[in-house]
């Protein structure tokens, strides 16, 4: 499943200092501020330098449109984060939207006849680092990916086009502005490219391999107690504001001491890492498995109601493996709770009543 760390800050068009750090909503805010900073300032660069020459170039005008666009963008995203919750699978496309107005400035000089202008314009191709820098921010796996792969190929297209369509390499003037054409120069900014797209996406590999090590249960694989708290400070959140159900079920193995006494350690760990599996396989993908501690799980059920949990309770009875049986205790979001240890509380108070029942599931 994919967890999202949206900050769940309020509308607002500027981030939030103290929350930049987080994945989310704010670091897009943050990112695109500085993308539209950046447009501002290609665009007072090409003023000034119009003003050294005494025409214009064919390059004025796609420039123009690029960065116009580009300006469209920022501000139509910027709204947008403004007003709605940030959803993590549109990080690739905002980076493909970022690689194409470069790549779509380079290649419109390729076509207007001024390929040397796409093969040596510093200013245009810098800008692909800011593409692989804030790829490298949001730590995406595949926001990383998707610029390793593009962001080479793309440059390393327009550069083919230069030579094989308008044979850049042939000139026999350089350009006043851009000089000539050097293979060494264009080899080195493709190699510069690939080398450094994949240092950003090994990195982001370790770091999403880290985070997931930091949530995770080492035996079982279902996520920690840490992680378990933080998701549900967020999803209690959503659920005040969206008015949405919320469940949670505290799952007690009845019997494990006795199993462990009897079977040894060994054989209670193969247990306790069947039942994990069999619990992530019998719930949602939106929903969250995770070992409370010891014997003991938990699984939250966003968007869940208490009858709609109940039955999903006693499907989770059935699937889990003999010898285990499980004794269940369902807490429900309600007005009066404010904090995930309040709805621990509830929950664990209907366990205990499950266990004095002998077992099977109890509602609060």
């Amino acid at each position: 499943m994919t967890i999202t760390l949206d900050t769940d800050s309020s509308p607002r068009l500027l981030p939030v200092g103290k929350r930049v750090h987080r994945r989310g909503k704010d670091l897009e805010r943050f990112l695109n501020l500085w993308r539209m900073a950046l447009v501002a300032v290609v665009t007072v660069a090409m003023l000034l330098g119009r003003l050294t020459r005494p025409v214009a170039m064919p390059e004025d005008g796609v420039a123009e449109i690029v960065l116009g666009g580009l300006l469209l963008f920022g501000l139509a995203l910027q709204l947008y984060l403004a007003w709605f919750p940030w959803d993590s699978r549109l990080s690739p496309v905002v980076v493909v939207v970022d690689v194409l107005a470069v790549t779509v400035f380079l290649l419109g000089c390729v076509a207007v006849d001024r390929a040397i202008v796409a093969t040596n314009s510093q200013l245009f191709f810098f800008l692909y680092f800011f593409v692989i820098v804030s790829a490298g921010l949001r730590g995406d796996p595949v926001s990383s990916r998707t610029v390793a792969r593009s962001v080479p190929a793309s440059y390393g297209f327009v550069v083919f086009l230069a030579v094989a369509w308008r044979h850049v390499e042939t000139g026999v003037q350089p350009d006043p502005v851009y000089g000539a054409f050097r293979w060494d120069l264009q080899l080195a900014r493709v190699a510069i490219l690939a080398v450094v797209t994949f240092i950003i996406s090994y990195d982001v590999g370790l770091g999403a391999s880290d985070r997931t090590e930091a949530r995770t249960d080492p035996l079982t694989g279902a996520y920690n107690r840490r992680f378990l708290e933080e998701f549900l400070n967020r999803e209690m959140a959503r659920s005040r504001r969206s008015l949405q159900p919320l469940s949670l079920l505290m799952l007690d193995l009845d019997g494990f001491k006795a199993f462990n006494d009897e079977h040894g350690h060994l054989a209670g760990d193969d247990v306790l890492v069947a039942v994990a599996q069999s619990l992530r396989n019998a719930v949602r993908t939106s929903d969250v498995v995770a070992r409370y501690g010891g014997d003991e799980f938990v699984v939250v059920l966003p968007n869940t109601p208490g009858e709609a949990a109940r039955r999903v309770a006693r499907e989770l009875c059935r699937a889990v493996p003999p010898p285990v049986q499980l004794s269940i205790g369902i807490g429900c979001m309600g007005d009066r709770l404010q904090s995930p240890g309040q709805l621990f509380a509830i929950a664990d108070a209907a366990l205990m009543r499950a266990k004095q029942a002998g077992g099977g599931v109890s509602l609060e």
